[in-house]
């Protein structure tokens, strides 16, 4: 079982989206468009969890079965951050309203631009910066294409 194109496509259009936002929110506070960036992360949390869906289509396994599957996989292939990071974005696709989900906070980072932060949806998740997050669940769909094939 190889990476379907389908996968590779939608983690591409996922990166697409990564990059415009951090297009905006790596920019000047005053080019932050807090809406735009919301439609974004939307799009990319979209075409993540495609990815996920269709490793388990691919997988044929039924939701019982991918969710064992996937804590296996998980287990193996990430360390606990991106683990807290794939569980959160997936919870967060799940609640489905970015609506006070994402934050600009008054920290800034090496004095250029003030942070966007993805609040928590869970009471065990944290708040995490939105580009660090994004960018993390870019390397966990990267890997999940390229190893699901092989881990049983």
């Amino acid at each position: 079982m190889t990476a379907s194109p389908e996968m590779t496509i939608s983690l591409e259009d996922a990166r697409f989206f990564n990059d415009e936002i951090e297009r905006i929110v790596r920019g000047q506070e005053s080019g932050h468009d807090l809406m735009l960036v919301r439609r974004y992360f939307r799009g990319y949390l979209h075409c993540w969890k495609t990815v996920l869906h269709l490793v388990r289509a691919a997988k044929g396994l039924n939701k019982k079965q991918w969710i064992e599957w996937c804590q296996r996989w998980q287990a193996q292939h990430l360390d606990n951050d991106s683990i807290a990071s794939m569980d959160q974005l997936r919870e967060t696709r799940d609640y489905d309203t970015h609506t006070g989900t994402l934050a600009v906070s008054g920290e800034v980072a090496a004095g250029l631009f003030p942070l966007v932060f993805v609040a928590p949806v869970k009471p065990s998740q944290l708040r995490k910066e939105l580009v660090t997050l994004t960018r993390k669940g870019l390397e966990v769909a990267d890997k999940l294409i390229t190893t699901h094939a092989r881990f049983t």
